[in-house]
């Protein structure tokens, strides 16, 4: 009997404690989702100060600035008969045509999103100038 009074004890206990932790997680939730923002607000905190506490908070840490680093594209431009040709430079598809920088960028940004493209002196950066006898 004493032994069965003990189980049950137990059980309680360990159910009031997941209960507790359960109640203390929602509570703290909604504190920081309902009076933390309003705090702020009436503290006159704006999310461009907040923005620029991190900041600093970074540079007394010695944490590096996130760095998005966008992938590259190297291509190769070409002139025959008054049109341009580009391609990729690694492997020599073709990418797009047109006949000035303008078509060029229009068709290279249909085709590619989020990507930086290089092209080189020696691989016809100078053929995408307005001019190019400039």
């Amino acid at each position: 009997m004493w032994a069965k009074h003990m189980e049950l004890d137990l059980l309680s206990f360990v159910l009031g404690c997941a209960l507790g932790g359960w109640v203390g997680y929602r509570v703290g939730d909604h504190l920081h989702k309902r009076i933390m923002p309003d705090l702020f607000r009436r503290a006159g905190v704006t999310p461009e100060k907040l923005e620029q506490v991190m900041q600093e908070l970074r540079r007394e840490l010695e944490i590096p600035e996130p760095v998005t680093q966008l992938p590259e594209v190297n291509i190769v431009v070409e002139s025959v008969n008054g049109r341009l040709y580009v391609y990729r430079k690694e492997t020599s598809e073709f990418l797009a045509q047109g006949v000035n920088y303008d078509e060029i960028l229009a068709a290279l940004r249909l085709k590619f999103s989020e990507v930086r493209i290089a092209v080189t002196k020696e691989d016809g950066a100078e053929l995408l100038k307005e001019n190019p006898t400039s």
